[in-house]
């Protein structure tokens, strides 16, 4: 099955746009006002008083618009109400089928638990090839009995401390092997 985004934006401009307040004060910024900022406490004021406020709002959480500072609520306000009240949370989400569409979104089609699949395999790979591991000292050559388990010949030996069962040899680390035996 196939899901379409729906837009971010409307086709056209709703008819309670030109009765907002902000439409006398065209010289604020209301897209890149910047939270806590004289300006976009400027901005609140006049919505605060604006006689569209409630359809701004609503409009601006059902885009789930992702700047500025509409019907007197900022990207942090409507993303507490979006997650509240079920609206699409404010931003511009990745597309599906990556990994922080999958994380930070929480988006769980097929196509974004795939790629969240494929990093995680790819991090993981990274991980293991740049982790340092030495190879354990004893390798058994015949099968030994400990306890109710039979380890194997050719199974590697953890050192612990623990005096080496018979049937097991020391390898030689690849460093040693290097190294010329003094006379």
């Amino acid at each position: 099955m196939t899901t379409v985004e729906l837009p971010r934006v409307p086709w056209s401009v709703p008819d309670w746009h030109e009765r907002g307040a902000c439409q006398l004060f065209p010289e604020l910024d209301w897209i890149e006002a910047k939270a806590k900022s004289p300006q976009a406490l400027a901005c609140k004021t006049i919505c605060a008083a604006c006689p569209v406020r409630y359809d701004c709002a609503i409009s601006a959480l059902e885009r789930g618009e992702p700047n500025g500072i509409w019907g007197g609520l900022d990207r942090a306000d409507r993303k507490k109400i979006a997650v509240e009240f079920g609206f699409p949370l404010p931003g511009d989400p990745p597309p599906h089928g990556t990994h922080a569409r999958r994380v930070k979104w929480g988006c769980t089609c097929r196509p974004c638990k795939d790629g969240h699949a494929l990093y995680e395999r790819e991090r993981r790979f990274r991980a293991r090839a740049m982790a340092v591991w030495s190879r354990p000292l004893l390798v058994l050559t015949v099968p030994f009995k400990a306890g109710r388990r039979l380890a194997g010949a050719g199974q590697y030996l953890l050192p612990l401390d623990v005096p080496a069962p018979l049937g097991a040899e020391r390898e030689q680390q690849p460093d040693e092997a290097a190294i010329p035996a003094a006379a």
